[in-house]
C-alpha cells in the first residue's frame, strides 16, 4: 500500500513539474499566465489524490491562479528587459484588473463551472480565428489606441480571468492588439497583469473555499501550497526563454502562432464540455 502511494505521488510531482515548464514558455512567450495549460493536469493530479469530484475544478483554478503570481512577475521581468511593455496602458489597467479578479475570485465558488467554461470556448475559438485572419488596415496604427478605455475593459477581462484559473492573456493580448497596441508590446503588458488578476484572485479563492469540508492536506480554502509550488519552481525558470522566443518571432508569425494556441485551447475546452 505504501509503495503504491509513493508511486502515485512521483507521477503527480513529475505531471506537475512538466506542466509547469510548458506553462512557464508560453507565459512568456505569448503574454498569459499559464492557466489555460495547468488547469487540466491539476484537475488530473487532483483525481489521482482521490479529491472529492465537487471540489476539483475550484480546488484547480484556485491552484492555477496562485501559480501565475510568480510566474507573471518572471515573464514580466522579462519583457521589461527587452523594452516591450506599454507603461501607461498599465497604469490605467491596474485599478481595474485588480478589482475585476477580487470580484471574480469571490464569487466563483457559488457560479456553475460549466457555464463560465462554455463562454470562454467560444469566446477563446472566435478571438483565435480574427488573430490568424491577417488585417487589411494594418496601417491604422497612425491612430493612436485608446489607453484608458483598453485599460479599464481589462476590468472585465480580469473577473471571467480569476473565475477560470488564467492570467488574462488568451484575452488581453488580443483585446490590446485589436485595439492598437503592438503585438509584442500587448504581449509584454499582458504578462504584467497577470499578477494584478492571480493575487486578488488568489485571495478570493481561499476566502471562498476557507471553511469548505473534505479538501485535501496542504490546501488553504481552494489552493493547494504544495501543488502550486512545484508548478512555480518550473515556471519561474523557464518564462525567460518563452520571452526570449517571443522576441525572435516576427508580429505576423507570433500573430498566428498566438490564433493557432487559442484555437487549441477553445477546442479542448468546448470538446471536454460536451462530453
Amino acid at each position: 500500500m505504501q509503495m503504491e502511494f509513493s508511486w502515485e505521488l512521483a507521477e503527480s510531482t513529475l505531471i506537475l513539474l512538466l506542466a509547469g515548464s510548458l506553462a512557464g514558455i508560453m507565459a512568456g512567450m505569448l503574454g498569459i499566465g499559464g492557466g489555460i495549460i495547468l488547469v487540466p493536469p491539476l484537475v488530473f493530479v487532483f483525481d489521482l489524490m482521490e479529491v472529492s469530484e465537487a471540489l476539483i475544478p475550484h480546488l484547480a483554478i484556485g491552484t492555477s491562479l496562485t501559480t501565475i503570481v510568480a510566474t507573471s512577475l518572471s515573464s514580466a521581468k522579462a519583457h521589461l528587459k527587452r523594452g516591450s511593455f506599454d507603461k501607461e496602458l498599465l497604469k490605467y489597467s491596474i485599478i481595474p484588473t485588480t478589482l475585476g479578479a477580487g470580484f471574480g475570485g469571490l464569487i466563483a465558488g457559488s457560479i456553475s463551472g460549466m457555464v463560465l467554461v462554455l463562454i470562454f470556448g467560444f469566446m477563446a475559438f472566435v478571438v483565435s480565428v480574427r488573430m490568424m485572419i491577417p488585417s487589411k488596415t494594418h496601417n491604422k496604427n497612425h491612430q493612436e489606441p485608446n489607453r484608458f478605455l483598453i485599460g479599464n475593459l481589462t476590468g472585465l477581462t480580469g473577473i471571467i480571468s480569476a473565475m477560470v484559473g488564467i492570467g488574462g492573456g488568451a484575452m488581453n493580448v488580443p483585446l490590446m492588439n485589436m485595439m492598437g497596441i503592438k503585438i509584442h508590446q500587448a504581449v509584454g503588458t499582458s504578462a504584467s497583469m497577470g499578477f494584478m488578476i492571480a493575487l486578488p484572485g488568489t485571495i478570493g479563492f481561499i476566502v471562498s473555499g476557507w471553511e469548505k469540508p473534505n479538501l485535501p492536506e496542504f490546501s488553504f480554502g481552494f489552493v493547494h501550497w504544495l501543488a502550486a509550488l512545484c508548478i512555480c519552481f518550473m515556471t519561474v525558470i523557464f518564462a525567460p526563454l518563452g520571452a526570449a522566443i517571443s522576441h525572435k518571432l516576427n508580429t505576423k508569425k507570433l500573430k498566428q502562432v498566438f490564433g493557432i494556441f487559442l484555437l487549441v485551447v477553445a477546442m479542448l475546452t468546448l470538446w471536454r464540455f460536451w462530453s
